[in-house]
């Protein structure tokens, strides 16, 4: 299990990692000082549980679970009147500092059955994207979407009813997270549903809703439809 912990006191780090050694999590744990380094990392390559400390500099803890979905965070704070926003941003848990082992052993197990329900529900109803918009979480089957844009800081996601969501995020972090036989970047502010391609040319491809989508020239390898 790909693990990161985004946490400014290295003390308070490298116990966390101490302590899920001692859980037999040996695996693979990254440890973030700074939340701006903690986000650039999740937007590379999305760990499967993060450890999310509030009050970091950069960006805080709140900050970052704004910006991401469909990772099971634990939040570990100093401070309890951070819980209840937490919990509405779907944190799997809060851990009060000091937390013993025990209780560290229950909050991971909780991320674990987090984990293999949505393992079970993609299975079951297809594959899924969980996106958050105005404030709650929203889940939309990948079937649905055509395609994808960069906006700085927001990634808006057209879908076949002809639906716009934006989120907070980076192009790159749903990138990873979509099929790669169904999706392709096409350009570094695009990503496009294949299937979903009306017609295409050498600079250009037409959606099935019949908007126009550059393909940029880094891009062009990564297609299938030339």
């Amino acid at each position: 299990m790909k693990i990161y912990i985004a946490e400014d006191e290295p003390l308070a780090a490298a116990k966390l990692k101490l302590f899920l050694e001692k859980l037999n999590e040996q695996g693979d744990i990254s440890i973030f000082d700074n939340g701006i380094s903690a986000l650039a990392a999740i937007d590379r390559e999305r760990p499967d549980l993060l450890f999310l400390d509030i009050q970091m500099p950069g960006m805080t803890g709140m900050e970052i679970m704004q910006r991401i979905s469909g990772i099971p965070v634990i939040v570990t704070s100093a401070y309890d009147n951070y819980a209840i926003d937490s919990f509405s941003f779907n944190a799997t848990d809060y851990l009060l500092k000091p937390y013993t082992l025990e209780r560290l052993k229950v909050a991971v197990e909780k991320a674990r059955k987090a984990i293999r329900l949505n393992q079970l529900e993609k299975e079951s109803m297809g594959a899924q994207l969980t996106i958050r918009c105005d404030g709650k979480n929203e889940v939309l089957n990948e079937h649905d979407i055509l395609w994808l844009e960069s906006l700085k800081d927001y990634v808006r996601i057209v879908t076949s009813d002809g639906k716009h969501h934006l989120t907070l995020g980076a192009l790159s972090s749903f990138e990873q997270q979509l099929d790669t036989e169904t999706f392709a970047r096409v350009h570094r502010s695009f990503i496009i549903n294949l299937s979903k391609v009306k017609s295409s040319g050498a600079q250009m491809v037409t959606m099935s809703d019949g908007t126009e989508i550059p393909i940029g020239r880094k891009y062009k390898s990564n297609t299938i439809i030339q």
